[in-house]
C-alpha cells in the first residue's frame, strides 16, 4: 500500500472510528494532543497539550456533558512528504438535556510516525501529534449553554467547552 493510502486510511478511521478504543489505538504511545489558535490557547490554560492518558480523560470528561457528538467530514488533505494530514470537519454537539445543537467547524492537523517506528497502525504508522483548531465562537456558545444548565463545569474539563472568550 502506498504511503498516501496508508495516511488516508488512518485519517478516515480517525474521523469515523467505530468506538473509542479504536480511536485511541490510532495514536502512538508517545502521541501529544494540542489546540490552536495561539492567542486562544494563550488565554485559556485548559487548552494545554495532553499526552494520551490526559487526552482520553478529556474525551471521557467532555462526554459527560454531551448527548450527541456526530461528525461530518468536509475535506482531507494528505501530505506524504511531511507525513501530515489536514482534516476539516464539523462536530454537531448537543448538550445533555438541551434542545440546542452547536456546530463546531474545526480543523485537525495530524502528524504521523515513520513506517515501523512503532508497533500497530498501518505498517507501523500511527498518529504522533494531533492539533485541533477549534471554532472559538461555537465552543464559547456551547460553554454558555452548559454553564446555564449545570453552573460551574467540573474542574477536569479541558478543550473547547472550557474556554472563555
Amino acid at each position: 500500500m502506498a504511503l498516501y493510502a496508508k495516511l488516508l486510511s488512518l485519517s478516515q478511521t480517525f474521523v469515523s472510528p467505530p468506538d473509542l478504543p479504536t480511536f485511541l489505538a490510532l495514536r502512538a504511545p508517545h502521541a501529544v494532543h494540542s489546540w490552536g489558535h495561539n492567542h486562544l490557547v494563550s488565554k485559556n490554560p485548559t487548552l494545554a497539550s495532553l499526552d494520551n492518558a490526559a487526552f482520553e480523560a478529556h474525551l471521557h470528561s467532555t462526554g459527560r456533558y454531551l448527548e450527541s457528538l456526530g461528525g461530518e467530514l468536509t475535506d482531507i488533505i494528505i501530505d506524504g512528504h511531511k507525513r501530515k494530514a489536514m482534516l476539516r470537519m464539523s462536530y454537531f454537539l448537543k448538550p445533555k438535556g438541551s434542545d440546542e445543537t452547536v456546530e463546531n467547524d474545526l480543523v485537525w492537523i495530524l502528524t504521523f510516525t515513520g513506517e515501523g517506528e512503532v508497533e500497530g497502525g498501518v505498517d507501523g504508522i500511527l498518529i504522533k501529534e494531533s492539533m485541533e483548531f477549534i471554532d472559538a465562537t461555537a465552543s464559547g456558545r456551547l460553554a454558555i449553554v452548559l454553564r446555564e444548565m449545570h453552573g460551574k463545569l467540573d474542574d477536569d474539563i479541558k478543550g473547547g467547552i472550557s474556554i472563555t472568550i
